[in-house]
């Protein structure tokens, strides 16, 4: 949901090569749908059980910490663990990857229009379900994101998600929560590293009228609006605690954790080396539909980059692990852009690169005409 996430498959290979013993990397898999608080629950117990296990290893220590990886929500249910569960007694270091510590706009788009997903959902149905779901409460954001008729800009209320057919005592719960942790997480999470995404075209604000949210690629900067981009579902500002200083990365929010930087820098970590190469050499921004139409044109559009000849895009079959093209991009209208036809129904990833770092990507499922 929301941009749609990339295995874990490179993270979790990459912790391992850099831990003392492959015992030492354990993964925790939790449901997003139920709240932050119930998850990290299962955490603390989790984490419990590995410590132990990991203290009486022939390759361990009685001494030894954890470090949490958490890409997206699982920073949240990370952070409830460490806050409100006294887990912050031992964690060494909390790695965020893309994790919205104060929301997402497109939380309040999908309630309010059923749309925020890849797939070509009922929208009705959707946003019936999504009203019952206390974990996307969760990631309603917490800042000055609610653009009034006056131009002037306020926080989210429960009252105005009750106006888009939320729950308002889920919503007013879940604000709740956040804003008492925020308060404590400059005492609380030392150890926190956190990485952003910069460079693609997100959604940073809204207006609200007659039940639906609209919206917007802008925040108020004085009295002007300013676009401050992000992963392409949380917003820059929005991915880091107040007063926190965060490593910035191009890649869209589901390929944060599969990205050749952020594994180095979860292994540079790990292991207390200088923190390993700059997670990407530009605000490179990559956008593709997130549904198309098979053997028709697909628009590409690249963003942050002037010449065309810089940028290699390239057109992978996820499902085989097939390249299946390499377009060219061409200037229009002030625009980089190239129209990609998939061959097929699937889903497929978008790549482009600039320069020596790792490719930005995104992922577009193909549906057959009819």
């Amino acid at each position: 949901m929301l941009r749609g996430f990339e295995p874990y498959t490179k993270l979790l290979a990459g912790t391992r090569r850099v831990a003392a013993h492959p015992d030492a990397v354990r993964e925790f898999a939790y449901d997003w749908r139920l709240s932050t608080e119930r998850a990290a629950a299962r955490l603390a117990e989790a984490a419990d059980d590995h410590l132990r296990a990991w203290r009486a290893h022939p390759h361990g220590s009685r001494d030894a910490r954890l470090t949490l990886v958490a890409h997206s929500m699982g920073g949240l249910v990370a952070r409830f663990f460490m806050t409100a569960l006294g887990g912050v007694r031992d964690v060494r270091t909390l790695i965020t990857l893309g994790t919205p510590f104060h929301g997402s706009v497109q939380a309040a788009g999908l309630l309010g229009s059923g749309s925020g997903t890849p797939l070509p959902l009922p929208r009705r149905r959707l946003r019936a379900l999504a009203r019952t779901l206390p974990g996307l409460y969760e990631l309603l954001p917490g800042y000055r994101c609610v653009e009034d008729p006056t131009g002037d800009f306020r926080r989210l209320t429960p009252a105005d998600v009750e106006s888009l057919g939320g729950d308002r005592e889920l919503a007013q719960q879940s604000l709740d929560r956040r804003e008492k942790l925020n308060e404590s997480d400059a005492g609380t999470l030392p150890q926190l590293r956190a990485v952003v995404g910069v460079g693609q075209r997100t959604p940073q604000s809204l207006t609200l009228a007659d039940g639906t949210a609209e919206l917007r690629e802008y925040v108020p900067d004085g009295d002007t609006r300013l676009d401050r981009r992000g992963d392409g579902t949380v917003y820059r500002e929005a991915a880091t605690p107040a007063g926190r200083t965060p490593s910035t990365s191009p890649q869209s929010h589901g390929a944060l954790a599969r990205s050749e930087e952020a594994v180095a820098f979860t292994g540079s970590v790990l292991t207390e080396r200088p923190l390993g190469p700059p997670l990407g050499a530009t605000e490179l921004g990559l956008y593709v539909p997130d549904v198309a139409t098979a053997r028709e044109p697909c628009p590409v559009e690249v963003d942050l980059v002037d010449n065309p000849v810089a940028v290699e895009l390239q057109v992978i079959d996820v499902s085989e692990n097939l390249e299946i093209d390499r377009p060219r991009l061409s200037r229009r209208d002030g625009r980089l852009r190239a129209d990609v036809r998939l061959p097929w129904p699937g889903l497929f990833r978008v790549e482009a690169k600039c320069g020596g770092f790792s490719a930005v990507s995104q992922l577009v499922l193909a549906v057959a005409g009819d």
